[in-house]
């Protein structure tokens, strides 16, 4: 085909007007993407995130568009391009599942824009990213029992038990000691506990009563997240 004839077929291709409907599918594919991508980092609570892969769930919502897209023109050119991308290998591993799954999502509602499911596109999306923050936010899934750590030292010679019982009782919904040492030459003897407090004010209260009415010292409070995958 020379150079004319090939202006001449891109001329006819605009002028019908044929264009319009592959060009929307891709601009709703990188719409759709992108809000499912935004939900993956606004949720995301490991420790290593990658910008990266944010912008590969967006490719590869437009990548299955354009699969689709090309299926509808001519299977065997589908069939061509699906070969050629099963060739390509991932050299990044998924971190977790929760990667893989957000990348199915974002690969399904790409197909469903190639094939001009919009509507249907747009409540997945919508859905997805619902779903996701809810599950982000919520309790769901949290088998979480503390708070955290807490770490302080007490005078050997003061009786303090009665007392220490009693303040952890009023500040903390659950608390389980995890050991008791005589450290430094047996003046100090130093607690350590598993907390769940009621309220976060009672944090700051219960270090406040520890120093002032016990004396105590070396006061630590470790926080663990519940909402961070190691």
């Amino acid at each position: 085909m020379s150079g004319s004839e090939l202006l001449g077929s891109f001329d006819r291709l605009i002028a019908g007007g044929s264009w319009v409907a592959p060009l929307t599918a891709l601009v709703a594919a990188f719409v759709f993407g992108q809000v499912i991508a935004w939900t993956y980092e606004r949720t995301y609570a490991g420790l290593s995130y990658s910008r990266g892969f944010s912008h590969t769930l967006v490719l590869v919502c437009i990548s299955a568009s354009i699969l689709v897209l090309a299926m509808q023109f001519s299977l065997l050119a589908g069939l061509g391009l699906f070969g050629i991308l099963s060739m390509i290998r991932f050299r990044t591993d998924l971190k977790t599942p929760r990667d893989l799954v957000f990348v199915m999502g974002v690969a399904c509602i790409g197909v469903a824009c190639g094939v001009g499911a919009i509507l249907q596109a747009s409540l997945g999306t919508g859905v997805y990213a619902s779903v996701a923050l809810y599950l982000y936010t919520g309790p769901f899934g949290s088998r979480t029992r503390f708070d955290g750590v807490l770490r302080f030292q007490l005078p050997s010679a003061l009786e303090a038990e009665p007392g220490l019982t009693e303040v952890m009782r009023r500040h903390c919904r659950q608390r389980h000691l995890l050991s008791t040492a005589d450290i430094a030459g047996g003046t100090q003897r130093e607690h350590v506990y598993q907390v769940k407090f009621f309220r976060d004010q009672d944090r700051d209260d219960l270090m406040t009563s520890l120093r002032s009415d016990f004396e105590a010292t070396e006061t630590r409070l470790m926080l663990q997240d519940a909402t961070s995958e190691y």
